[in-house]
């Protein structure tokens, strides 16, 4: 059932859970659950800040409402309020079905700690969705083993969509002139949580490090970039997202009249989450990260130009087809002008790196556009940026995900193959590959202790070089550097670096 949105949830203290050590953090006691085979504890749905409705909707997030007695840290909290995803797309699997709310400002923590003084290395997980959707419930995410390896693993939700990035004028004079970006604040505030708290756990917080994909990977730069993030992480892995372009305070607050149409902000606050996000939906716009003049005083752009950001080891990397699972041009002549529209008179040079010579051809074109622009792209300057500044990796994931005989997306048709596409590294890095109907391997499995030993590597040391493990030079954009991920990886040079340079 649905949880009312505009409402906070129902208390959850309870008696402590068999089995599991009650902890105290910010807001009170904490009993999770224990994992009889594996030792490693779970804390569930812990708030890290009060529930984001009423008169908290569009503002920063406030402390955590204390509770009385001992809180029942067993399931996981709703996802944020979000669009809903179609049940044939190939995430639908990935994300599971599971309710939101707009009290949803939670994370969870696994430890394999037996004690709160091992000081162990800390992962903080952002989810991916293009800042619309994502949960860090779903199933591809929790149902790993990561932290049965050595490390806490905590997995955090942040304000989506119109709840998490509306700017607007209004808002801005609230909060002393800026506004939107509050699901940036909302990781920012996560990871503050656990600088406060994590250490009861037995994590270490002068030694965590923040990943994420897709949005996640955007917010990790963005982290990097910002004043608001300095000191909460000391490492930073960024999967599939890079520099990208940010609009302005201005352009944000004009779209955020748009979107109120008339409305004040206090009229808008009285609306239930549920008609704030049927007005989102049926306006069709989407709202993203500004340079607000709070969380980011610059373009990402402009911060990692001018060597700005944080000074942190990096590990970051794209997939080799980032943009098969997105629309694609539906005719040679539509791309070809979107072509015009986008690179003006160079749009002949970008047809030689993207033909267009018949519908087909221009379809597979456009999403390898999209891949490299939205995705690739911006990896790549990031990449090229934070070499100058701390120790820099990158990989190139080139592994095929198994699909079954008949099952869609392994279709003969070529429009429907998705090959490595966006997200389709995530089984791997947080060992579910079991977790979705796919023909699974030997080879996948290689693939899984490949990702994660490099992963908690590099979450442990700031180097993702150690035995077992291929050599990862550190990246230099002029050799082969970048370490092509897949059962037998070998070093390569840039993938596509000529159609990279050209879209950057």
């Amino acid at each position: 059932m649905r949880h009312d949105p505009q409402q906070p949830m129902p208390s959850l203290a309870a008696a402590p859970v068999p089995g599991a050590e009650t902890v105290r953090v910010d807001g009170g006691l904490l009993a999770g659950v224990r994992d009889a085979a594996t030792g490693v504890r779970a804390y569930l749905g812990v708030p890290f800040a009060a529930p984001p409705v009423g008169d908290l909707r569009w503002r920063p997030p406030a402390p955590v409402v204390p509770w009385d007695g001992v809180r029942r840290a067993d399931r996981f909290a709703p996802q944020c309020v979000q669009p809903g995803r179609a049940a044939d797309s190939v995430y639908a699997e990935f994300s599971g079905v599971q309710p939101m709310s707009e009290d949803c400002l939670c994370l969870n923590l696994w430890t394999p700690a037996a004690a709160a003084d091992e000081a162990l290395p800390v992962m903080v997980w952002i989810h991916g969705g293009a800042f619309q959707q994502g949960s860090a419930a779903n199933p591809v995410f929790v149902r790993g083993d990561l932290a049965r390896q050595g490390v806490v693993l905590v997995t955090i939700n942040y304000r989506l969509g119109p709840f998490g990035f509306m700017a607007h004028p209004e808002l801005s004079a609230e909060a002393g002139g800026s506004s939107g970006n509050y699901g940036l604040l909302d990781m920012a505030a996560a990871l503050r949580w656990v600088q406060r708290n994590v250490a009861a756990f037995g994590g270490d917080p002068a030694k965590v490090t923040v990943f994420g994909q897709s949005a996640g990977g955007h917010g990790v730069v963005a982290l990097m970039a910002s004043p608001e993030a300095r000191g909460l992480f000391r490492h930073a892995i960024a999967q599939s997202f890079g520099i990208s372009p940010t609009e302005d305070l201005a352009a944000g607050e004009a779209q955020g009249l748009a979107f109120a149409d008339g409305d004040a902000i206090a009229s808008l606050r009285a609306l239930t989450a549920e008609q704030l996000l049927q007005r989102y939906l049926a306006q069709g716009t989407r709202f993203m990260p500004i340079v607000d003049g709070r969380f980011l005083t610059r373009t990402l752009a402009e911060t990692f130009g001018a060597g700005e950001q944080q000074a942190v080891p990096f590990l970051t990397g794209w997939n080799r087809d980032e943009g098969t699972a997105f629309p694609a041009a539906a005719s040679a002549e539509a791309f070809r002008a979107q072509l015009k529209r986008r690179f003006g008179e160079r749009a002949g040079e970008a047809e030689a790196f993207y033909p267009a010579n018949d519908d087909a051809q221009a379809a597979a074109s456009s999403r390898a556009l999209f891949g490299d622009g939205l995705f690739a792209g911006g990896v790549h300057a990031a990449a090229r940026a934070q070499a100058l500044r701390a120790p820099t990796y990158v990989y190139h994931f080139a592994h095929l995900q198994p699909f079954r005989p008949g099952q869609r997306y392994r279709e003969a048709d070529p429009a429907m193959a998705l090959g490595v596409f966006h997200s389709s590294e995530y089984p791997y890095v947080f060992g579910t590959t079991r977790e979705l109907t796919r023909d699974w391997g030997a080879e996948d499995d290689r693939m899984t202790a490949l990702m994660q030993g490099c992963w908690i590597r590099f979450a442990k040391t700031g180097n993702p070089n150690g035995e077992g493990l291929p050599h990862w030079p550190l990246f230099d954009h002029g050799r082969p550097t970048v370490l092509e991920l897949k059962p037998e990886p070998e070093l390569v040079d840039v993938p596509r670096r000529a159609q990279l340079r050209f879209v950057a």
